[in-house]
């Protein structure tokens, strides 16, 4: 896995238009436009709250440390429900901030590049 870096920030709902447009202004006139690493955005930081609890959090530290080769591995390292935690691995991996990878005897491992 490669590794990446992930900046989470807040933003309001239809500042990404004018970052767009700001780009395309940027190309237009001929300017070189850096590659932005990934970013993922929340619109308050109620939201960001939401998303990103403190058990959840634990859960990207503990693959980061531990690196278990399952989801039951990991949910018994965390000392959680297996179920809870396949839920909020779900939820991170369509965040982009965990990948699945395959494992031993069809188990899928989770895993973070950063």
């Amino acid at each position: 896995m490669k590794v990446k870096r992930v900046k989470i920030g807040v933003r309001p709902p239809g500042t990404i238009f004018d970052e767009a447009t700001e780009v395309l202004q940027q190309l237009e006139s001929g300017k070189q436009v850096r590659a932005q690493s990934e970013w993922l955005y929340f619109p308050d930081v109620q939201e960001m709250g939401k998303v990103l609890t403190p058990r959840r959090l634990e859960l990207l530290k503990t693959i980061h440390d531990q690196r278990p080769d399952s989801i039951r591995a990991l949910a018994t390292v965390a000392g959680r429900n297996v179920k809870n935690v396949a839920d909020d691995l779900s939820l991170l991996v369509s965040l982009g901030l965990v990948e699945m990878e395959s494992g031993v005897s069809r188990k899928k491992a989770p895993r973070v590049g950063y």
